[in-house]
């Protein structure tokens, strides 16, 4: 799915016994990025430590902007709201994601409670972005390029140097000061507007093949339906009814391509309750009709 906005992420954060994953991803003719390297706003709850070797990228975390480059790393905690965009058609990073709760003590000694149960609550949380410049970048740099190293090849023995690794980077993190407040790291109103935007979203997520008007989207978030349009409009660049047509007819773009339905019962499926209205928004969005998508397949 490719929608400006996009949801709690599909991608695979590991197994149940091993949950940490390492993964490159590159761009350029041949690639899964053939343009350029995109990835919509959406959160989950793992956690995600991103290292750029080559190229330049502009990630959105909770609403607030930042431009990497080559040898920048950028950290993604559990929650957290965010969009990456590379700037250039020939762009690599790297990536490891991670369960933060592998990190915690069945003991509760010193670190356990004022170390990690801190770090796992969301009270304090790391900054989100390290860049070359920065005095502690020779000390944690060398941590995270191992740690990059160590989940891609995924060879006897990774998981547990891998695990030790984090604990060390967070010893390291926690000393030099690199860890911080969550209420010092966001505005009152922008927390409100993320609260916000995640729970219209989910609510489509779960609703979307049902009736659904401005007013139960508004009511979702407790407030008025001009205040939704507008701060919704704020953060995605469309409306919140705009939103809910683009996502059904991704899902339609699924049962498209992945059932044998016809263009009425996916219609409906989807939450139209005309098809030809169906037909002419999937048209506006998509290009060409729904039949001659299924074609293109």
């Amino acid at each position: 799915m490719n929608l400006d906005s996009t949801l709690k992420e599909n991608a695979t954060h590991g197994t149940k016994k091993n949950p940490i994953v390492g993964m490159q991803f590159r761009t350029g003719p041949g690639t899964a990025y053939p343009q350029h390297f995109f990835v919509g706003r959406h959160w989950h709850h793992a956690a995600e430590i991103l290292f750029i070797t080559k190229g330049s990228y502009l990630f959105e975390i909770n609403l607030e902007t930042y431009r990497l480059n080559a040898g920048d790393i950028c950290f993604l905690n559990s929650g957290d709201l965010h969009q990456i965009t590379g700037l250039e058609a020939d762009t690599t990073h790297e990536v490891v994601i991670f369960d933060p709760h592998i990190l915690e003590f069945v003991y509760p000694d010193e670190v356990q409670e004022q170390v990690i149960a801190p770090f796992l609550n969301h009270e304090r949380i790391f900054k989100n972005t390290l860049c070359t410049e920065d005095p502690i970048y020779p000390c944690a740099a060398p941590l995270i390029q191992r740690l990059l190293r160590l989940a891609a090849k995924a060879k006897h023995n990774w998981y547990l140097s891998c695990k030790l690794l984090l604990l060390e980077l967070l010893s390291v993190m926690t000393e030099v000061g690199f860890l911080q407040q969550k209420d010092l790291a966001w505005s009152a109103a922008d927390k409100l507007k993320v609260s916000r935007y995640k729970e219209i979203v989910s609510y489509i997520e779960k609703h979307y093949a049902e009736s659904i008007s401005l007013k139960d989207l508004a009511d979702t978030v407790s407030c008025n339906g001009q205040y939704l349009c507008r701060f919704f409009k704020e953060i995605t660049g469309s409306s919140p009814i705009q939103y809910l047509i683009a996502y059904r007819i991704e899902r339609a773009c699924i049962l498209l391509s992945d059932t044998t339905m016809s263009v009425l019962e996916i219609s409906m499926e989807c939450g139209f309750d005309n098809a030809s209205y169906f037909i002419r928004k999937f048209r506006q969005l998509k290009g060409c009709t729904p039949k001659q998508f299924r074609k293109t397949l």
